[in-house]
């Protein structure tokens, strides 16, 4: 019996998703072991080299998803920040959208706190990877705009969304990172304190006001 032309593009997209799976499990674990070598070795403390070889991929599929060591140990991020959108969109709907970024926020420090603790200082001491981490808060802004654009029921370019996702992002890593480093210098990174800056970051803001409908 032959395949319907249904089950074929069936059994096709099936195909495509596990090699999308595949694919983001390769990268994810080439960014975690990146991040440990460099927790354990320090940014300098290994190559390319070492990094695929404990992985067990080749050079070249290495390159396929990274141009580098600091885009690759930047990327141990990507998962954060999924956990952050996933709080935003579980978040009840009559939830402030300054709570719901802030709740987000809290979310992800709680589960990484001492994962936080050890990227802070690669990126204090290393601007190559600063660097790589600021290239992508544009990315990182899109995708917090389309959730805030969800909530709010505007435009994702609408420009109170965009400044709003900016100012999130920017607020987030600076409030991170500022927690961060306390707790690589001795302090406990006790969830009030971390609550406490968050809400100092968006006092500045009327969250709800900018996303309230024009006056007409």
């Amino acid at each position: 019996m032959q395949p319907t032309e249904s089950t074929e593009a069936g059994s096709g997209s099936a195909d495509s998703g596990l090699r999308e799976r595949k694919k983001d499990a390769t990268r994810r674990a080439l960014a975690e072991r990146a991040f440990e070598l460099a927790r354990e070795h320090g940014y300098h403390g290994f190559t390319i080299a070492d990094l695929v070889a404990d992985v067990g991929v080749s050079r070249r599929t290495f390159s396929n998803y990274f141009t580098g060591k600091a885009e690759a140990i930047a990327a141990v991020t990507d998962g954060w920040l999924d956990d952050v959108l996933a709080s935003i969109r579980s978040a009840p709907p009559d939830t402030s959208l300054s709570d719901v970024l802030q709740t987000g926020l809290v979310a992800v420090a709680r589960q990484s706190t001492g994962r936080w603790g050890a990227l802070q200082p690669l990126i204090d001491e290393e601007p190559e990877l600063a660097a790589q981490l600021l290239a992508g808060d544009g990315a990182v802004a899109d995708r917090v705009a389309e959730e805030v654009a969800a909530r709010s029921r505007l435009d994702t370019d609408d420009i109170r969304v965009v400044l709003i996702a900016a100012f999130a992002v920017t607020a987030g890593r600076e409030v991170l990172g500022r927690w961060a480093s306390g707790a690589a210098s001795g302090q406990t990174p006790d969830e009030a304190t971390l609550v406490g800056l968050l809400e100092s970051a968006f006092s500045i803001l009327d969250v709800s006001r900018l996303t309230a409908p024009p006056n007409n």
